[in-house]
């Protein structure tokens, strides 16, 4: 009897395991990684045309692509579209109305798998609405400088099923493009080039069945500039033409020319030849650097400038030779860098004050021969051969370096060159202040003869000093405007203090007595008055009269003010101004 028992509870436990077992089987063998549709779900209908779509996570995937058709596995409507790393999308271009749609859903895993689910399907709406706008996203509005074979493009507008395209050369003209039906895309490529430097203005009108929309924004874009005159040409400046000794590693630098979209380079061995460089666009840079030439080699270069019209024509061929040791090189023996050329030390630029010592310059090492230049219009005007020179005008100069050097052949001529700009800087002189009331304070605009690099401060010449030429929150009664040069050229003053001379108030009523406004005698203070400027309490000048006349009679362009404040600058002949204020009283 035990025996049975035991033999009982064997066979149900092994009906236990089995049925655990084969449970277990089956939820692994019928699990589907496919991403159902949560949003419409599976069967829906009445689906907006513009709708989010929504599906389930697919565990471990990192992205989803999707198709979508209008029959099963289709992609009519979309081909594998990249929806991104979360369970969603929205169409680009929506959906078409009262379609039945099939969507294939695709799931990609870091292990380079991809796993492809069953179609599922919606029904979309009968929609009844015309659509929203569109916007023009490339070129954006107000773009300049596009090509002339551009590209227009626009985003989506909810519910079109087309667009239609307007463009013109003024705002809301047609005479490039005049209603154009370029069907449901978002791109439209003008079936020839634009206008170069003109502007445009765009307007995208979308439809369906139910209508279109006119009152979309328009947008502008104006297009590049295209020369259409050659430009100049130019040649080598460093090394200068017929140069010999020129360094194996030099830098080629030319002239720059106006109008130009880039530079041509082409470097032989022979005359004309090209078996260095062949005519290769360097773009817009003016000089190059050149790595290993040859040695005692002849190398004949040409530069071309050239824009959008063509090439600069029959351009000079320059020539230079290389040297035989002057460097720099790496010695083969020794591994050392090898360069006898003179060394030059000067600066790329100096500012010398006009009124100072002339700029003094000189190169104190041995030399077989020096040569000072000045560049003018592209061209080197020989100014001395001394090892000094005094530079007293601004400019670009040269010095050329030419020294002898010993190598295995014997001696050879190494040469080095040095371009530099000089600026002449000017003392600043005040030629006028434009006064402005601020009520208890006043504003100062210093005015000068000519512009320079100055800095200005008031009633201090230590400053502080600003870049501004408008001062502010000055005292009335004790104006001292101060401009310098930064370099150091020079600094000029005006001093304006209000003086008692001048009365408070008039009184402009026709009874004869202090009807007019004007200063007590025309020396002031020791100081001779020649004209004096009125001010309305905004700044505007009203008036200028002379000392020795009957005065102001509160009147503008033969109408009577108001009484009110008002402002008055004294000019005299030693440049000291005096200024202030009086009232005007008509009661």
């Amino acid at each position: 009897m035990k025996q049975l028992r035991h033999y009982i509870n064997l066979k149900i436990l092994s009906l236990v395991v089995f049925v655990l077992f084969s449970a277990f089987a089956k939820a692994y063998t019928t699990y589907d990684p496919c991403a159902l549709l949560t949003s419409p779900v599976q069967g829906a209908t009445d689906v907006g045309v513009t709708e989010t779509i929504f599906f389930e996570d697919i565990p471990g995937a990192v992205s989803y692509f999707v198709d979508l058709g209008t029959t099963p596995g289709g992609i009519d409507i979309l081909n594998n579209y990249n929806a991104g790393s979360t369970p969603q999308f929205t169409a680009p271009q929506g959906f078409p109305e009262s379609t039945l749609i099939y969507i294939t859903i695709r799931g990609f895993f870091p292990s380079g798998n991809t796993v492809s689910c069953d179609a599922q399907f919606f029904t979309t709406e009968n929609n009844t609405l015309p659509p929203g706008c569109t916007e023009v996203v490339s070129p954006i509005n107000g773009a300049v400088d596009v090509s002339v074979s551009t590209s227009i493009s626009w985003s989506y507008a909810p519910r079109a099923t087309g667009y239609i395209i307007n463009i013109g050369t003024s705002p809301g003209a047609t005479d490039v493009i005049n209603g154009q039906d370029v069907g449901n895309t978002l791109t439209f490529t003008p079936p020839f080039d634009l206008e170069s430097d003109t502007t445009y203005y765009i307007t995208i009108i979308p439809y369906n069945e139910n209508g279109q929309v006119t009152t979309c924004t328009e947008t502008s874009f104006t297009t590049e500039v295209i020369a259409s005159e050659i430009p100049e040409c130019t040649q080598l400046f460093s090394p200068i033409d017929g140069a010999i000794e020129v360094a194996l590693t030099p830098l080629l630098e030319w002239f720059p020319v106006d109008n130009v979209e880039g530079y041509l380079i082409k470097i032989g061995s022979t005359p004309d030849g090209d078996d260095v460089l062949a005519n290769t666009n360097i773009g817009l840079t003016t000089s190059t650097p050149v790595i290993d030439f040859e040695e005692g080699v002849t190398y004949y270069v040409t530069i071309t400038p050239f824009n959008a019209a063509g090439q600069a024509q029959n351009c000079t061929q320059t020539s230079f030779t290389t040297t035989l040791g002057c460097g720099p090189y790496t010695d083969g023996i020794t591994g050392e860098m090898v360069d006898l050329n003179p060394v030059i030390n000067l600066e790329d630029s100096y500012e010398i004050c006009e009124e100072q010592s002339p700029l003094q310059l000189s190169y104190p090492d041995p030399y077989e021969s020096i040569f000072w230049y000045e560049i003018i219009e592209g061209q080197q005007q020989l100014l001395s051969s001394d090892p000094n020179i005094a530079i007293t005008q601004t400019g670009t100069y040269l010095l050329e370096v030419n020294e002898e050097a010993m190598v295995e052949a014997g001696f050879v001529i190494c040469t080095a060159t040095h371009m530099f700009d000089v600026t002449i800087s000017t003392a600043p002189v005040i030629s006028n202040l434009v006064i402005s009331n601020q009520g208890a304070t006043a504003s100062v605009l210093v005015e000068l003869e000519e512009e320079g690099n100055f800095e200005f401060a008031s009633g201090n010449p230590a400053g502080p000093y600003q870049a501004s030429p408008l001062l502010q929150n000055i005292n009335p009664l004790d104006i001292q405007v101060y401009v310098r040069d930064i370099g150091g050229c020079g600094m000029d003053s005006r001093v304006i203090r209000p003086d008692p001379g001048f009365p408070k108030y008039f009184t402009p009523n026709g009874d004869g007595i202090n009807d007019t406004w004007q200063v007590r005698g025309v020396v002031v203070n020791g100081e001779t008055v020649t004209s004096i400027e009125i001010y309305d309490r905004y700044g505007k000048r009203l008036k200028t009269i002379l000392p020795y006349g009957i005065g102001w009679d509160g009147t503008y362009h033969g109408r009577q003010l108001l009484d009110s404040g008002f402002w008055y600058k004294a000019n005299t002949a030693s440049n000291v101004i005096f200024t202030g204020y009086f009232a005007l009283r008509r009661q």
